[in-house]
């Protein structure tokens, strides 16, 4: 039987394989996503899921907010559906995220065949090319005999000509008629418009009093949810993957992750304290107490802090 966690190992290896640098899977702890991966400028969060029917809105926040963060690309790979397979060489989507095979992920980011199928509400559909049905029509061929030849109405090709999508079957229709290529490649990597929803919760004690000092010297800081850092701390050239250590049992597994992360993605790392002791770091995560974060009034000093003690 597959487990998730071979899953996980086989994506990470077609990823390294492609060129990207990846987080460790056992590192990464309490997150809704299980892989970060960064190739130049295309950063991925990654979900692994048997089954696609598991993810929900609430199960992927923290993999959203991140996404959103680091102008990464969200993505999720499943097994199956339901008790049906997912198909290679199709997209699909669950809570607006692009979902595919691990076969379509090694096609795309090894065999440089990007998927060229979608799924939605009544089967499959392709993205077709305008442009060559424009042409088309220039050269005489009307909008009845489109129509008539892929079996549906004049006012549908219409809207292929406007950009819609087509039903895989219709397109291969019309691809017969015309005699060229009209089937273009689907991006699962394009940023999708998913909403990014607050956590709902309120930071208490030494995490008010600290996201609170951030706010005062030019950070903005949005609380996480299911992620092994407590909040992103920004602003619009700095993103810091924050942690508060309130005597939480698994503060030195989240410091690792966060650790973790901030070297794939090249970000800053940092754990505010309390009271700070003889250790400036932990797991090589910087540390910051709460009294030092007081007495700063420029922003970049945090910054000064966090390199020194990394």
């Amino acid at each position: 039987m597959i487990t998730r966690s071979v899953v996980i190992n086989e994506v990470r290896d077609i990823l390294i394989k492609a060129g990207f640098a990846t987080s460790d899977p056992e590192e990464i702890v309490h997150a809704s996503f299980d892989l970060v991966a960064r190739r130049d400028a295309l950063i991925l969060v990654i979900k692994i899921v048997l089954n696609a029917d598991s993810v929900s809105e609430k199960a992927v926040s923290g993999m959203m907010t991140l996404a959103k963060a680091v102008n990464g690309s969200p993505l999720i790979i499943a097994l199956r559906s339901g008790k049906a397979g997912i198909e290679d060489g199709v997209m699909y989507t669950r809570v607006n995220i692009p979902l595919i095979s691990l076969q379509t992920l090694n096609d795309l980011f090894i065999e440089g065949i990007p998927p060229m199928v979608y799924a939605g509400s009544g089967g499959f559909y392709v993205k077709v090319d305008s442009d060559i049905i424009k042409e088309a029509r220039k050269r005489g061929i009307s909008l009845g005999e489109l129509a008539e030849v892929s079996g549906v109405r004049r006012r549908t090709i219409q809207m292929y000509e406007e950009g819609m999508g087509a039903k895989l079957e219709v397109a291969l229709r019309l691809e017969e008629r015309l005699g060229v290529e009209l089937i273009l490649p689907v991006d699962p990597l394009s940023s999708p418009e998913f909403p990014v929803t607050e956590s709902g919760d309120r930071p208490k004690g030494l995490a008010r009093e600290v996201y609170g000092d951030l706010g005062r010297i030019g950070y903005s800081v949005e609380l996480a949810r299911r992620c092994p850092y407590d909040a992103l701390a920004h602003d619009k050239k700095v993103l810091m993957f924050t942690g508060i250590d309130q005597q939480k049992p698994d503060i030195k597994k989240r410091a690792k992750a966060m650790t973790n992360l901030s070297r794939v993605l090249e970000k800053h790392s940092v754990i505010f304290v309390d009271r700070m002791g003889e250790k400036v770091n932990l797991e090589g995560a910087p540390l910051i107490g709460s009294r030092e974060l007081k007495e700063i009034d420029d922003k970049k000093r945090v910054i000064e802090l966090i390199e020194e003690r990394g």
